[in-house]
């Protein structure tokens, strides 16, 4: 089985501005005086890229250069997760924002080579930036992601009419600081063209807008190579939250565990943990206050966190090439007797693999500490399965290969 890096990053990249929004972040960066708003942010990461390739086309690089921008501005802010929310110091929160994402960027299989362009992404090019380092030193590929991403964080509001005019000065007044001035004098041509912000404008028709300006990849994935960046997700995800400490890592452990116990073959057994690791993939576009908050949910709170698994459909169908591992995935909260979410399907609809991740996710939720109670053991977790299989929630044949297994 391979999986195209084209359908992986474009799925990523709507995955990282969904975070970005919930992350609720509101900084102003010194060096540049910009603000950093998430929640005014929409297809951040895409305009971003829009803009960095179109100043690539303009700048006629070559076609390896293109591809490295395109992934790194894609993933540029792959180091954002729940702790920005808690830091004093802007500074220091960049800083780290560059090095994680860095560090992430290391361990995904193709992409290794990319992690120093995210490292360097705030840098300025005089050298005010967070690591100090200035002009030739700094990558190109990491120059035109800083530029293309302070452009589209300025251009949040496309309806202000004097918005352009206020960045094209900007821009100007900037070359040679904050932007080299092939960059700077780069966008100045591109931005004279009216098509420019009509794209930007209209982004969100993703396929229509920026499919031409996507580098065509002949990279693909193996299986495994794609269940490493199922890991690194998967850690993603339980950082987004300070209660479920390894939860989906764990889940991923037991629904490989049982698919080897029962007779899957091995792919279809890193399929199933592929499926475990990433179930809770759209947790990343829930407002951390609601993730961790301490007591109850309220009503709206509560059809808020259910939207995870939608946005885990989302991001995973994006991907095209794992419609298996989406279902599997997609479908952790439905129950047999229909009054599951987000879909309400009952049994019949319901594979056998879906039916193993539901009761692998009510298991491993019920074993650990939670805020409101300690995690359960065994004998008390089997009484509440077998009621919840009594009751029509769950499948008994699942619950038994899950003992069985155990």
């Amino acid at each position: 089985m391979k999986i195209k890096v084209n359908n992986l990053v474009s799925s990523l990249g709507i995955l990282l501005d969904l975070n970005q929004k919930a992350s609720q972040v509101n900084i102003l960066e010194a060096s540049s005086m910009v603000n950093y708003d998430f929640k005014k942010f929409s297809h951040h990461s895409i305009k971003s890229t829009y803009i960095a390739m179109e100043i690539c086309n303009e700048l006629d690089f070559d076609y390896d250069c293109k591809k490295k921008v395109y992934v790194s501005c894609m993933l540029h802010d792959i180091g954002i997760n729940s702790s920005n929310n808690y830091y004093l110091d802007t500074k220091q929160l960049i800083h780290d924002h560059c090095e994680k994402g860095s560090k992430i960027l290391e361990k995904f299989p193709k992409f290794s080579n990319l992690s120093n362009i995210i490292y360097y992404h705030h840098e300025n090019y005089d050298g005010s930036g967070i690591f100090n380092i200035s002009k030739d030193l700094i990558p190109i590929e990491s120059q035109i992601i800083r530029l293309s991403d302070i452009i589209e964080t300025i251009y949040y509001d496309s309806s202000s009419p004097d918005l352009r005019k206020h960045i094209i000065e900007w821009v100007k007044n900037n070359s040679g600081k904050l932007f080299s001035p092939l960059l700077s004098s780069a966008f100045l041509r591109i931005s004279k063209r009216d098509i420019f912000w009509l794209n930007l404008d209209n982004i969100s028709f993703h396929d229509f807008v920026f499919k031409k300006y996507t580098p065509n990849f002949d990279l693909e994935l193996s299986l495994r190579e794609f269940l490493d960046i199922s890991y690194v997700f998967a850690d993603i995800v339980d950082m987004s939250s300070s209660f479920t400490g390894e939860h989906s890592k764990n889940i991923g452990d037991l629904s490989y565990m049982i698919s080897s116990s029962i007779g899957y073959d091995e792919e279809k057994c890193i399929k199933m943990k592929i499926a475990g690791l990433l179930h809770d993939i759209g947790k990343l576009a829930i407002p951390r206050s609601i993730l961790n908050k301490n007591s109850s949910l309220t009503i709206e709170e509560f059809h808020i966190m259910k939207s995870h698994v939608y946005y885990t459909n989302l991001v995973l169908e994006k991907i095209e090439d794992i419609p298996d591992i989406c279902e599997w995935a997609s479908n952790h909260h439905e129950k047999l007797n229909g009054k599951g979410y987000p879909r309400m399907l009952t049994g019949e609809s319901l594979s056998e693999e879906c039916r193993i991740l539901a009761v692998c996710d009510v298991y491993q939720a019920l074993r650990e500490d939670r805020p409101y109670r300690k995690g359960l053991n065994n004998d008390t977790i089997f009484k509440i399965l077998n009621e919840s299989c009594n009751n029509g929630f769950l499948c008994k044949n699942a619950l038994s290969h899950l003992k069985n297994a155990l």
